[in-house]
């Protein structure tokens, strides 16, 4: 039995690929979002996305896409990060995707007369400022240039700062993105795609759009905000939200978006031994956690070298389907639990999953959501289920 271990349910990868494909038909193009190393589900998952409508994906790095041929050789490619003028060769060998993201390394990739028909996707940056052009003059002279050469202008696209929902700059990154593109034909562009899962189940498709990208969404996370009911406290956010709404002008926006997505990823371990602690008698570093009566403990063997994060506040976890709280500081490799009289060594723990939501686990040590699934699937060893059964290890 392992110590901790990553369960990835392949049937609810291929399931939220479906979702996703078949709610938001009206795109061309499904491009998945595999950074950090799928979200940290592995690379494995690209065929179950790839076998139920997913026809594109995106890596951030040269080390990512050989993760990903290792599993597919054949699905279309996207590098989000501009490849290192150096390393062209090994993006040629992975048949790559290459972003461009500046009129300078345009001229340099260009000048290195690749004997090969590069697919090439522009970045626009429309306010983020990280990557890509801010001139619409650079633009035009990027789209012409590509066209003078043997490289093929597949996309164009760029990706939001926020969700838009009460703040004004997801109007004025698509506005952006309009002006910018202004003295381009977008129609001649295959992919003209806009990024994130939020944006995705929140906004409406904008009509100029053939492709859409998501991150945390098919890895089984709807992160659309719910409504808000009419308790006291309720009725003063939508106060607040109507007046930026109104302040800003806000285009449509979905709350309560009905789709069927299923978080794909359970981490799991074991009691490693049942300790009885007295009142008075403390617990684990800096003694900050004292029994205010006689209790069980359970120790496990996970802390924060399996990703969970140093910090806890209020984090649960489960055994035997019933909910109990980790006291005291996580530890590098080991972490205490206040259990009850029904428990035993060995026994199942379930720390993400199984009623513990990623945006339980996250908020416990201060992470996002993504940032947490990244750090449990990379510090932990990983099982991959299908149809109920251990198909793969990892």
């Amino acid at each position: 039995m392992l110590d901790s271990y990553v369960e990835i349910d392949l049937d609810k990868i291929g399931a939220n690929a479906r979702a996703i494909t078949q709610k938001y038909s009206d795109y061309k193009y499904f491009i998945a979002v595999l950074k950090g190393d799928g979200y940290g589900h592995g690379m494995e998952v690209a065929n179950e996305m790839y076998k139920n409508g997913i026809n594109y994906f995106a890596v951030s790095s040269l080390e990512e896409a050989q993760s990903f041929r290792k599993v597919n050789k054949d699905a279309p490619l996207l590098c989000l990060h501009p490849v290192h003028l150096s390393r062209i060769e090994e993006a040629k060998q992975l048949d790559l995707t290459i972003a461009v993201n500046e009129l300078d390394y345009l001229k340099k990739l260009l000048d290195l007369n690749i004997d090969c028909n590069f697919k090439v996707h522009l970045q626009i940056d429309t306010g983020f400022n990280r990557l890509g052009f801010k001139d619409k003059n650079e633009v035009k002279t990027a789209v012409d240039m590509i066209n003078g050469s043997n490289f093929v202008l597949e996309g164009i696209y760029q990706h939001f700062a926020t969700a838009g929902i009460f703040d004004p700059h997801w109007d004025e990154q698509v506005r952006n993105f309009k002006e910018l593109t202004s003295l381009i034909d977008l129609h001649k562009i295959p992919i003209v795609h806009m990024g994130s899962s939020v944006s995705m189940l929140t906004h409406p498709k904008q009509p100029f759009t053939t492709g859409v990208r998501m991150g945390i969404a098919i890895y089984g996370y709807n992160v659309a905000p719910d409504s808000l009911s009419n308790s006291p406290k309720d009725k003063l956010r939508k106060m607040r939200n109507n007046y930026f709404i109104k302040k800003y002008n806000i285009s449509e926006t979905y709350f309560d978006v009905k789709i069927d997505l299923q978080p794909a990823m359970k981490m799991k371990t074991r009691i490693l031994q049942l300790k009885k602690v007295n009142k008075g008698e403390w617990f684990g570093y800096n003694a900050s956690y004292t029994a205010d009566e006689d209790i069980i403990l359970a120790i496990l063997p996970v802390g924060y070298n399996n990703g969970i994060g140093h910090a806890n506040h209020g984090r649960r976890v489960v055994i035997n389907g019933k909910k109990y709280p980790v006291v005291g500081e996580m530890c590098m490799n080991m972490t205490a639990v206040k259990v009850d009289s029904s428990v035993k060594i060995d026994d199942e723990v379930t720390l993400l999953g199984d009623g513990i939501t990623v945006g339980m686990f996250g908020r416990s040590s201060g992470m996002g959501n993504a940032e947490a699934l990244v750090n449990i699937g990379k510090n932990n060893p990983r099982f991959y289920v299908k149809d109920g059964k251990v198909v793969k290890e990892k």
